[in-house]
């Protein structure tokens, strides 16, 4: 969708927070890769919840604006990339092995780019998420605040979870098994985000 011409210049409208908030998120991988690779794991615990706040409100204004978002496309990737990174440094910092955390990372980050379907995307994203919140439990003060905020995202987001998210993961699985195609606009379409 584009704009007419009575929004041209009116400042900055839901959509454009929402592609802000995404950019955000994708500036933010840098960050975490140096952090997590430095055994910042505190500072990195901080990072994540902030990219994960920034993901949920992305969501919500994009849907509220009612206009595709410019960076539509790139919010699955800036999912995949902070994850990548979070993964990145793990293996880099030692604390899991490299030959685990690099070969994930980079097959997640090709993922992101090239593959039409976003379930494989979404299943690496979470493997590195797990293992960066194993990490903050083993050896950062701060576990506690990723485990809340998981709490609290599934509290705050638990109907569209399973009413969009899980279905569409699940769809996304089944067309991997057969081998079905299904355009990664498609189902990004149904997330509505």
């Amino acid at each position: 969708m584009h704009r007419d011409a009575s929004e041209v210049g009116t400042g900055l409208d839901r959509a454009d927070v929402a592609d802000l908030l995404t950019l955000a998120r994708l500036l933010s991988a840098p960050i975490m890769l140096w952090l997590v690779s430095n055994r910042s794991l505190d500072a990195a615990a901080l990072v994540v919840v902030v990219a994960w706040w920034t993901d949920f409100l992305d969501g919500r204004l994009a849907r509220r604006a009612h206009r595709e978002t410019r960076l539509k496309d790139w919010d699955l990737r800036a999912d995949a990339w902070l994850a990548s990174a979070a993964g990145l440094g793990l293996g880099l910092a030692g604390y899991f092995s490299w030959w685990v955390a690099v070969p994930l990372a980079a097959v997640v980050l090709v993922m992101s780019v090239l593959v039409s379907n976003p379930a494989a995307v979404m299943v690496g994203v979470a493997a590195q998420y797990g293992m960066f919140i194993t990490a903050s439990y083993l050896w950062a003060d701060l576990w506690w605040l990723v485990v809340l905020h998981v709490i609290v995202f599934l509290l705050a987001g638990w109907r569209r979870f399973w009413d969009v998210v899980w279905r569409a993961f699940w769809a996304g699985l089944a067309g991997l098994v057969t081998g079905r195609r299904r355009h990664r606009r498609l189902v990004l379409d149904d997330w509505a985000e």
